[in-house]
């Protein structure tokens, strides 16, 4: 064994064997993979194989894209046969809101560039004659699907990965994971030790036991999933083409042709277990768990309803095996909070599919310091410790029994809930909060003062009016949100301002309660975050950037921090509240609660000073995200509800009204503010994203410069463009296709529908050059076209005179 690697990447599945390869293809070759026992011996070798592309995330669809197009070419790549068969696939719609799905994801099939067909019932029949389609309103054909055999697709990426350089060591088991002083990280393992410069856990059932060795929650649970397997049928055979494979949310399975018989895979909706409760023994390798086939009985009664010649077949075996799932189904991908080159690869649910698109775009931000494709979603660091334990074994259950079931925009599932909650939770549930969870943290979306609960949907639904009252509310007058989920940190110290302008975009303010909105940026100047920076004092910075960055922003901050630096980082995020107030009366009503003078001569724009508010010490930052005179109120977390019962207490005269995230929504885009996540993410710079005002390029050197320098010099590859849409009943939800002349030429990022204009906005990227040379494209949304007008300044309160006030 060699005793020193660039690389040591831990696990030999599908994900393991993935990156290996691709960081190999991506020049980066004194790499190793240590596997305890061999190649597939985990989940990989058990399972079905599938290669589905329909998935209503762009990021994942990418992902899953780049492996049917990598396997049917393996074996003439490496030598080594992936047996890839591409037989297609259909998804079938039983409701009129997967019908809507179906027709959103059409459009990130346009963008990814996989074909897809929607088809109804008849032309189903023509694909398949073997399936009766009751119930079904509609069909999703995807051309290039397909399934592979699992052992074979991971020796391939294994055999490529050798031959460009890279070793693999195979029955050494890992032991231990250290840190060494020189940012290194030594990997122990039976038969020596490795150190490395980078580490990967691609251990699969077992990435929480390894994670665990530095302290991580990794949160993933072993999911004991089942496919039966059936004796060769006479209809099968006589068939000259393969059949699809077919995925049903009847049945809550899939259907597919194997050789002469059929595989039949079920997620059941109820009962379905987890695995490994009394832990995982380190020698369990290519076996199966025992089968617990009762509870499937339902859903296999269903599937040979679907497909009667399934009742028909002998059942040649039954393969029940561990599966990992995450609480949001989507893999562990990036970096590990609070470690530094420490990545993961795990918590893949469809790791065969996945397992060539990870390793592609992982390889390319270890390599390159960013991915080609949002990384977000994916990303390891949206969770924390907090994840762990029985929210993460509740939430990682229902996504398993709901991986058919549709997810409709605003739908978010109880189980696991609450799991972080500020203070106000039950007073404003008590309200009406409608809740969503936002990493971890529960925040209102919208208020259902008539009790009816939501009805989820693709188009406008039953909370439209309601919020379209919150958002005029604010815009006419003055209402309330809680913010507490936001992330928030105090940087203090000597060093303090010389590091923050060392390592953000913008200038820090330089007197005592300035405040700048500035971004985090990779080294080849992409977009990693943003935040809000407010000066308390000479050596001291308060923080805020969004709930989901919490982690990500403190590694920034950490492990940008040079060892010379004079610098304290604290996470404070759980130690403040955070309430928004803002409308045209808020000044009014916050005068009421304390004795600071709140005009606009002594409490400009863009500054925070430290008050009391009700009896409690706040710090009040004269911003918002709602365009509108106001102030975020940040005060300890347990004077929270004192602050709010006062405010609406001396508001109620002024009809102050209680406000969610959808209105806060409809509120940013007609002011035209970017989303992190959306408009800004890894994939684009700030000249792209038209954020060149924050940064100050007549700083001393700061990470990302010279590459934002250069892009200036370059031109934008693509331009950010803000516009309305014609009337429709339904708004941009990001990631639809936006076409000039019939021509697919760009993408949506986000969208809302501005109540005080009356218009349906939205963000989007498109072509550099078609930017100024017309006026007008169209969107693509659930199926219909419609023609989007660009607006050259925010539709509302371009000057920012309400702000100003």
């Amino acid at each position: 064994m060699k005793s020193h690697a660039r690389v040591v990447i831990i696990g030999g599945g599908a994900m393991g064997a993935g990156l290996l390869y691709h960081l190999a293809l991506e020049g980066w070759t004194d790499i190793a993979l240590i596997e305890k026992g061999e190649l597939t011996s985990g989940s990989t070798w058990h399972a079905a194989g599938q290669c589905p592309q329909f998935v209503g995330s762009l990021s994942i669809a990418h992902i899953n894209n780049y492996g049917t197009q990598l396997y049917p070419k393996l074996e003439e790549l490496t030598g080594v046969s992936a047996t890839w068969h591409g037989c297609g696939g259909i998804r079938l719609a039983t409701t009129d809101e997967e019908v809507n799905w179906f027709k959103y994801v059409h459009g990130i099939s346009k963008l990814v560039g996989f074909e897809m067909h929607l088809i109804g019932p008849d032309e189903i029949r023509e694909h398949h004659p073997y399936l009766e389609t009751f119930g079904v309103k509609l069909g999703a054909l995807t051309i290039t699907d397909g399934h592979v055999d699992p052992s074979g697709v991971t020796n391939a990426m294994a055999k490529g990965a050798r031959d460009l350089g890279a070793e693999i060591y195979r029955r050494t088991r890992v032991t231990d994971v250290r840190p060494l002083a020189n940012g290194e990280w030594e990997v122990i393992t039976e038969k020596g030790t490795i150190v490395c410069q980078h580490v990967v856990n691609a251990a699969g059932s077992y990435a929480d036991i390894v994670g665990a060795w530095n302290g991580l929650t990794v949160p993933i649970t072993n999911m004991l999933h089942h496919y039966i397997v059936t004796d060769p049928l006479p209809q099968i055979e006589a068939l000259s083409k393969e059949l699809p494979v077919v995925r049903d949310p009847y049945l809550s399975g899939y259907l597919r042709q194997e050789q002469k018989g059929l595989v039949v895979g079920i997620y059941e909706q109820e009962g379905a277990t987890d695995c490994f409760k009394d832990g995982i023994s380190w020698d369990f390798e290519s076996e199966l768990l025992p089968p617990e086939l009762d509870r499937l009985v339902p859903w296999l009664e269903k599937a040979a309803e679907r497909l009667p010649i399934f009742a028909e077949a002998g059942i040649r075996r039954v393969v029940p095996g561990a599966i990992t799932h995450t609480p949001d189904g989507n893999l562990l991908l990036g970096p590990a909070p609070g470690l530094r080159n420490y990545w993961m690869a795990c918590g893949a649910s469809f790791g065969i599919c996945q397992g060539a698109g990870a390793g592609k775009y992982l390889a390319q931000w270890m390599v390159h310091g960013a991915a080609e494709i949002n990384m977000g979603p994916v990303d390891p660091r949206r969770y924390g410790n907090w994840a762990g334990g029985e929210y993460c074994r509740a939430k990682s259950i229902d996504d398993y029994q709901n991986m058919y079931a549709l997810l409709a925009p605003g739908e978010y599932r109880h189980d696991g809930r609450p799991k972080r909650t500020s203070p106000l939770y039950e007073k404003l549930k008590a309200k009406g909060a409608q809740y969503m969870e936002v990493a971890g943290w529960e925040r209102p979306r919208w208020f259902d003062k008539a009790g009816d609960g939501e009805t989820y949907s693709f188009r406008r639904n039953n909370s439209f009016e309601a919020v379209g009252a919150e958002a005029m509310g604010v815009r006419e007058g003055v209402g309330v949100m809680d913010m507490s989920s936001f992330s928030k940190f105090e940087v203090s110290g000597t060093h303090a301002e010389s590091f923050l302008n060392r390592v953000l975009a913008n200038r820090m303010p330089a007197k005592v309660g300035g405040i700048v909105l500035t971004q985090w940026l990779t080294e080849n100047g992409r977009i990693e975050g943003e935040l809000t920076v407010t000066r308390l004092a000479m050596d001291r910075f308060y923080l805020l950037s969004a709930a989901a960055a919490e982690f990500r922003d403190l590694d920034m901050l950490t492990q940008r921090q040079e060892h010379s630096e004079q610098v304290e980082i604290r996470d404070v995020t759980e130690a403040f509240g955070v309430l928004v107030l803002a409308g045209p009366r808020s000044r009014a009503i916050l005068s009421k609660l304390t004795s600071t003078d709140l005009s606009n001569g002594a409490f400009r724009w863009l500054t925070g000073q430290e008050i009391d508010v009700a009896g409690v010490r706040t710090r009040a930052l004269r911003v918002n995200y709602v365009g509108e005179l106001g102030w975020e109120l940040h005060m300890p977390m347990e004077g929270l509800v004192k602050v709010y019962d006062a405010l609406m207490r001396e508001g109620a005269s002024e009809g102050i009204v209680d406000f969610g995230a959808y209105a806060m929504n409809a509120l940013r885009v007609e002011k035209a503010y970017r989303g992190w996540g959306s408009e800004m993410t890894n994939e684009v710079n700030l000249i792209e994203a038209d954020m060149e005002r924050f940064v100050r390029l007549d700083k001393d050197d700061f990470v990302g410069k010279a590459a934002t320098l250069n892009a200036k010099q370059q031109g934008p590859r693509i331009s950010l463009v803000y516009f309305s849409l014609e009337d429709g009943d339904a708004e941009v939800l990001g990631n639809e296709p936006i076409f000039a002349d019939g021509r697919l030429v760009g993408v949506t990022t986000s969208g809302g529908y501005g109540y005080a204009t009356e218009k349906s906005l939205a963000f989007g990227y498109v072509k550099p050059e078609l930017v100024g040379s017309r006026d007008a494209f169209e969107v693509e949304i659930l199926g219909s076209r419609r023609k989007a007008f660009l607006e050259s300044a925010p539709v509302y309160d371009p000057g920012n005179d309400r702000l100003r006030a």
